[in-house]
């Protein structure tokens, strides 16, 4: 595998994509983890819920309601596997959460014959699934990856995008193996996979570049400076308490105007189908409609990355967020213009993949490396608060805002609503200093190349 050598180093910085051969494959280790923990935590319950539901003759709906609280368990798991993963490191927590999450998500197809074993489990699941994909492995990436994040991140979430179409299927074919009444072999075959998984992290991941004798970024280094990027990294001491931290005014900028971002996505997201509908798509070609937007998603992911490395993720997260205005719009006011509604349907899919990357990234500005683990144990909780209300927001607005007609309703009124939330995220994002403090980066002292 070809990274820079910490030797003779050659005095020109690599470019954005040259990640070396030991930093690609860690990009493709976290597109793999974010693809199966985004299936395990949300997407598969388009198979899990139903498949409990036939098997064990539970109201589907109960199944649903019981899911909201659950995942509330990624928000508790959030802030306490970023402090395992800050004393330990990112590969003892993906390890373990790989571990915890597969037995749990197996334990579905057994204790989920009741609404309160599938609480507790799917509680589990999204705790450790949270754990994986989202903390430890979005750490490993900021710490292998400082100035090179943004476009890193563009292609790992290209898996998390790729989720619906891959997990999904994947889950849907292991239940369909175990057969309708034995659907515990079923969610077992994707135990297995996270099993697997545990082995190809055991092989092939390490905390940091410096442990492979590679380099942050794949930039050029001498080995006197690839020494004290690792010494650095090992005597680390955050900067900052949870408690100091939430008396910053950045982080709590950094987390409502990502949470904005995310209700504007999941909220849109819920409604695209029933959105197509109630202008006369039937249900086929709207679920049709949305497979395209969403695999449109792919590439959208690696160029909102690499606009992030270009512009700079400030800069880039507001025109993600206007962006998302413009498409909302496009889709509430002229969506009965066939060619109108394509254009939003491809402006949303291209925005699909860009929430995650842009928003680790803010943080990852603020604090980079090592500092990211402690930061983001903060705000990912409080973003995913304010996220939790995308549901509550869209029913108001439908309630209130969506005319007389729930079977079809008018979407102008409450899509408004969204477009409101997506301005507020765009003032809290020019109000944020993205700018390491003097503290942070004394703590820090990446000793990469400067720019």
């Amino acid at each position: 595998m070809s990274n820079t050598s910490v030797a003779d180093a050659p005095a020109k910085r690599s470019s954005a994509l040259s990640f070396g051969g030991r930093g690609w494959s860690v990009i493709a280790i976290e597109g793999l983890l974010i693809c199966v923990a985004a299936g395990s935590v949300s997407h598969g319950l388009n198979i899990i819920t139903p498949t409990l539901s036939a098997a064990y003759g539970i109201d589907n709906n109960a199944l649903l309601y019981a899911a909201t609280p659950a995942t509330f368990g990624g928000v508790l798991g959030a802030y306490v596997l970023a402090k395992t993963t800050e004393r330990w490191g990112s590969k003892l927590n993906i390890l373990v959460s790989l571990l915890v999450c597969a037995v749990a998500f197996g334990l579905l197809g057994i204790v989920g014959n009741t609404v309160v074993g599938f609480f507790c489990a799917y509680a589990v699941v999204n705790f450790f699934g949270t754990g994986y994909g989202y903390v430890g492995g979005l750490a490993l990436v900021n710490m292998w990856f400082p100035r090179k994040k943004n476009t890193a991140l563009g292609f790992v979430t290209m898996g998390q995008t790729m989720s619906t179409g891959i997990y999904v299927p994947l889950l849907a074919w292991f239940i369909s193996l175990a057969g309708p009444t034995n659907p515990a072999l079923g969610f077992w075959g994707m135990s297995a996979v996270m099993v697997a998984l545990v082995g190809v992290v055991l092989l092939f991941v390490k905390d940091l570049p410096e442990q492979y004798g590679k380099t942050p970024d794949n930039e050029p280094m001498t080995s006197e400076q690839i020494a004290a990027t690792r010494t650095a990294a090992a005597n680390f001491k955050p900067p900052y308490t949870a408690w100091q931290l939430l008396k910053m005014k950045d982080i709590w900028l950094m987390a409502i105007g990502t949470g904005c971002v995310y209700i504007m996505l999941v909220a849109v997201m819920s409604q695209m189908v029933p959105r197509q509908m109630s202008i006369g798509i039937d249900q086929a070609q709207a679920v049709m409609n949305l497979s395209i937007a969403a695999f449109i998603g792919v590439p959208g992911a690696f160029i909102w990355g690499w606009l992030g490395h270009k512009l700079g993720s400030k800069t880039t997260i507001i025109i993600y967020s206007c962006w998302w205005i413009v498409s909302i719009s496009i889709n509430a006011y002229f969506s009965f213009n066939p060619v109108t509604l394509w254009i939003s349907l491809i402006m949303l899919g291209f925005s699909f993949g860009g929430a995650t990357n842009l928003s680790t990234s803010i943080v990852a500005d603020k604090f980079p490396r090592s500092a990211f683990i402690g930061a983001n144990a903060v705000v990912q909780p409080l973003q995913g608060i304010v996220r939790s209300l995308a549901t509550s927001i869209l029913a108001f607005g439908l309630q209130n805002f969506g005319g007389d007609n729930p079977a079809a309703p008018d979407y102008a009124g409450p899509y408004t609503v969204l477009i409101g939330v997506g301005l507020l995220g765009v003032a809290l994002f020019a109000l944020m200093n993205t700018k390491p403090s003097a503290e942070t980066l004394a703590a820090e002292a990446v000793g990469v190349v400067e720019k």
